[in-house]
């Protein structure tokens, strides 16, 4: 059987565990009465909060919070009377006057009649890694703003080329309406000053394509028919543009000074060029599909 002075001696040895425990562990141990005045601290506590244990122990921990965390200590006390334990955070007044932003982890203790006693709360230094979350949210938020601002430089920018674009749509519908009235002022009276002339097949033929050829370049409508020649060399558009006003292979060698079996090879070309080979499609009639 265990003697008394055996179970006093082991009872002494286990308490000199738990106070060396407390007193080195990495994180700060508080005990508090159920007036917020404490009853016990760590040497952790000690130093991290930058105050001696005997500044300490004996005082309403509500002296070393300013308004805003009392107020978060005051609601989690009356949580810690109904028993619970949640964690929260809270940020301590260091005798320095510096900041300490804390993490909580409280327990209640209760009188065998069940009234409330107190809580002991292991009080950990988060202040490095509230440092850093603040940094990473003002980069955040600066890049927010980086951001915000690009959205509205390229919102500008794209005003900006609305506005350019309509002034460049309306200075070439300017141009086209200049350019038009110039050729029927400046150039038609000499065409029909031409045709008054005594002029033989080909020259007339010549003349009419002339002039067929500057309606199709003063008209809005027919301003695209260049597109569809892209692939076209310049003897081919020549061609093309002679079948698309209705001449015939023998007309257009004539005009051209070609032989028919050339003419021929010219149209057979443009066919393949513009994709309708094998097909029964007449190609003036391609050629005058509007683009």
């Amino acid at each position: 059987m265990e003697t008394k002075p055996n179970r006093e001696a082991a009872l002494s040895i286990s308490e000199t565990r738990y106070r060396t425990l407390v007193e080195t562990m990495g994180d700060g141990l508080s005990e508090i009465d159920e007036n917020l005045v404490t009853t016990y601290a760590n040497a952790m506590l000690c130093r991290m909060w930058g105050r001696s244990r005997e500044e300490i122990l004996g005082a309403k921990v509500t002296q070393f919070l300013d308004d805003e965390n009392r107020e978060i200590l005051s609601l989690q006390q009356e949580k810690r009377r109904r028993g619970q334990s949640s964690s929260y955070e809270i940020v301590w007044n260091k005798k320095d006057g510096q900041k300490l932003h804390t993490l909580m982890t409280p327990t209640p203790y209760f009188d065998p009649q069940g009234r409330f006693k107190g809580s002991f709360a292991v009080i950990t230094d988060i202040s490095k890694q509230k440092k850093e979350k603040d940094l990473l949210e003002m980069r955040v938020k600066e890049r927010t703003i980086a951001l915000e601002y690009k959205t509205k430089s390229l919102k500008d920018v794209n005003t900006a080329l609305r506005v350019l674009l309509k002034k460049r749509e309306q200075d070439q519908h300017v141009l086209e309406k200049q350019m038009s009235l110039n050729v029927r002022e400046l150039v038609f009276p000499y065409v029909n000053r031409i045709r008054e002339t005594q002029l033989d097949h080909i020259q007339k033929d010549c003349v009419d394509m002339m002039e067929s050829t500057l309606n199709d370049i003063v008209s809005p409508f027919l301003q695209k028919l260049p597109l569809a020649f892209l692939r076209l060399t310049p003897s081919e558009i020549q061609v093309a543009n002679l079948v698309k006003h209705g001449k015939s292979t023998k007309d257009i060698a004539q005009s051209l000074n070609l032989s028919g079996k050339t003419i021929e090879f010219y149209r057979k070309r443009i066919r393949q060029k513009v994709g309708i080979t094998n097909k029964q499609i007449n190609l003036r009639t391609f050629l005058n599909i509007p683009r």
